[in-house]
């Protein structure tokens, strides 16, 4: 009778612990069904908020003005527009300033040049990460910088070479305690007088930086920042496009290092 007993409490072990696999086994396939579903749900979220956003920025740009639009599959964007002018702002959006290319920074209004400024501009670069004898990505960058100014039909051009390491020689002085614009943080800074200012165009020389303007009098608007928020559920995505003035054809600016 013991024995029986024994044979049929040992069947029910096996039949609960296989019941107990079972069911983990059944648990864990549910479990894993239900966070690939999921991940897949979330990423077809962050293709629509993206795509909402990119429409965002099209559609801005062609319209000039902001707007809100919400599509049929559950999606949306929301666009506003800035245009960077005044005492105070980041070239570029506050992106980096591609090395060798450069960016303008308008002193009279576009298109016409009218009303040049007379006053102080402070132009700021290389943000905390970066510095001198460094051989990657982070080496400090040198500005040179070409200003136009004064009478439009015959324009003074001045040209100034800014170099915190020293690399290229006779560099013009500059502030090494750098500063901040806008929230970011620059390792250096120049102070540039100008005199019915017309046009500068700042150039970063061995990297590229992130480059921040200041002035002691307002600057004209110098260009069109959109930017486009995209909704999908609960996933949101955030897209900036920068549209510049269009730049001075390069003739005007002969501002290569190695003809100085």
């Amino acid at each position: 009778m013991k024995k029986i007993n024994l044979e049929s409490g040992q069947m029910l072990l096996v039949v609960v612990l296989t019941m107990i696999v079972a069911l983990t086994v059944g648990l864990s396939l549910a479990s894993r069904t239900i966070t690939n579903m999921k991940i897949s749900k979330q990423n077809e979220e962050s293709q629509r908020a993206f795509q909402a956003a990119e429409a965002g920025i099209e559609r801005a740009l062609e319209s000039a003005i902001g707007s809100s639009l919400e599509f049929g599959n559950n999606s949306k964007f929301t666009t506003t527009i800035t245009n960077p002018q005044g005492s105070s702002f980041l070239l570029n959006a506050g992106e980096t300033v591609e090395q060798d290319v450069g960016l303008d920074v308008w002193l009279s209004e576009y298109p016409n040049y009218a009303n040049p400024v007379t006053g102080t501009v402070y132009v700021y670069w290389s943000t905390t990460n970066q510095g001198c004898g460094r051989t990657d990505d982070n080496v400090a960058a040198a500005l040179s910088i070409v200003t136009l100014s004064g009478n439009l039909s015959n324009p003074t051009v001045t040209r100034e070479v800014y170099d915190p390491c020293t690399r290229i020689p006779n560099g013009s002085l500059f502030d090494s305690r750098g500063g901040s614009v806008d929230g970011t943080s620059f390792n250096y800074a120049t102070s540039i007088p100008v005199l019915d200012g017309i046009i500068m165009r700042v150039i970063p020389v061995y990297n590229s930086t992130k480059i921040g303007v200041t002035s002691s009098v307002a600057l004209p608007k110098q260009g069109t920042v959109v930017e486009s928020v995209g909704e999908s559920g609960e996933t949101v995505r955030r897209v900036q496009y920068f549209s510049s003035n269009p730049q001075v054809p390069l003739e005007i600016f002969p501002y290569s290092i190695l003809s100085q």
